[in-house]
């Protein structure tokens, strides 16, 4: 957990929130892998906490569906559930299709200039096999699009839902496909953007979030990498 680093000081104003979304980032960037034991007693003990924000954390991640708990033989890491990421991709496509179409109208030059600087950061991640700095950057690009469209309180919305998308899109990021297929997708939207196309957005935007579909089917039929 928390990967190799020293564990981080968490506010004591929210030491649950804190613990949760800890905890859901190691579980959607696979510091925490699929069936893995999680232990209350450990967690507290990392953190400097005790174990009632460590419970309160673990309940709300279980009623996302990101960990299972047993009352008999602990908690563990939820696998992948494929249904959860078909749904969330689907809504995912029909709200970003969208908000790329609004941001075709309101989108700023300095808008477009930082997306232009995030396809060049990812570029950077990617050279340097720095996944997680990829995946990071992802986010941040398709943050800022919402933003553009002024929309980040949708964004908001959707986090919870997507976390079952993410787990998926971390994981497989060099799986069918590789980082240079990401920054080549994310260029074409910022060029519709640019050229206020929203035909062209909403088609770019469509082709980019469908790309995890041939992994879903791969999933289906039983290959996998090593990391699920």
């Amino acid at each position: 957990m928390f990967e190799n680093s020293p564990p981080p000081t968490l506010k004591p104003r929210s030491t649950a929130q804190n613990v949760y979304e800890l905890l859901r980032g190691d579980i959607v960037l696979g510091v925490l892998k699929p069936l893995e034991a999680i232990r209350e007693a450990e967690i507290a003990q990392q953190l400097g906490v005790s174990r009632t924000p460590v419970r309160e954390a673990l309940l709300r991640l279980a009623n996302l569906g990101l960990v299972d708990i047993y009352p008999q033989s602990g908690t563990r890491v939820a696998p992948i559930r494929l249904e959860k990421v078909r749904a969330a991709q689907l809504i995912r496509e029909a709200v970003e299709v969208e908000v790329v179409r609004r941001a075709c109208r309101t989108i700023t030059e300095r808008q477009l200039d930082g997306l232009r600087h995030l396809i060049e950061d990812q570029t950077v991640a990617f050279t340097r096999g720095d996944n997680r700095r990829l995946f990071e950057l992802d986010e941040e690009f398709h943050r800022m699009i919402y933003a553009a469209a002024g929309l980040s309180a949708v964004a908001d919305e959707l986090e919870d839902l997507k976390v079952h998308l993410n787990r998926l899109r971390y994981v497989s990021v060099n799986w069918p496909r590789g980082g240079d297929k990401i920054t080549g997708e994310h260029s074409d939207i910022l060029a519709a953007l640019v050229a206020r196309d929203e035909a062209a957005a909403a088609s770019a935007m469509t082709h980019h979030l469908r790309a995890v579909l041939p992994v879903l089917d791969r999933l289906a039929g039983g290959d996998a990498p090593s990391t699920l």
